[in-house]
């Protein structure tokens, strides 16, 4: 039996291993001596944001003053999506997210800092092994590329980030809670 593309999609979409990998090599992209990786699940979400819907992803870096050419976006990208994401109270979220932090720190490869009510996330030095690991595989090039771009151009507080997103992304802001949020809203912008 084969699969369609409907299938393959859906498939892709709740396949945790994926979305870990992505994590991991987000957090390594942002990681820092002196500070931790990610301060805060809200920043997190928007970043992650970013690297699942490249649209967004290039729309975001043009507005930051990179040029498109940089930004190795292919056209059929423009119009899809790695995983689906919903507007939530601050913006982009995926609701799994609790999940996949506990689920990689319980494989010992994120620590939790907790402020108050902000969670600073980490990668032990096994999250940093695993995380380069899957660097180094060519299926991921580009999601390394784009995470080091979005720590080069976006490595702004949990708080500037959201303002970037709802001012770059202003139909963001008319989505009900919980709406999907698709591919399409930029489309013909670009």
């Amino acid at each position: 039996m084969t699969m369609d593309l409907i299938d393959i999609v859906s498939s892709l979409e709740q396949n945790e291993e994926l979305h870990l990998a992505r994590l991991l090599v987000l957090l390594n992209a942002f990681m820092k001596k002196d500070a931790s990786a990610v301060e805060g699940i809200t920043k997190l979400a928007k970043l992650d944001f970013l690297l699942r819907y490249p649209s967004y992803f290039e729309a975001a870096l043009e507005k930051r003053g990179v040029q498109r050419a940089k930004l190795q976006v292919s056209d059929f990208e423009r119009k899809s999506i790695e995983a689906t994401m919903v507007r939530y109270r601050f913006g982009p979220w995926d609701h799994r997210y609790r999940r996949f932090l506990n689920n990689l720190a319980s494989r010992g490869f994120v620590t939790f800092k907790v402020e108050g009510r902000k969670i600073s996330i980490d990668l032990t030095d096994s999250g940093v092994s695993i995380a380069e690991t899957i660097s180094r595989q060519t299926e991921f090039e580009q999601l390394v590329f784009r995470s080091s771009m979005l720590a080069k151009h976006l490595d702004l507080s949990a708080t500037k980030l959201m303002n970037f997103i709802y001012d770059t992304f202003p139909e963001l802001n008319s989505m009900q809670l919980n709406d999907e949020i698709d591919a399409t809203g930029l489309i013909g912008e670009n």
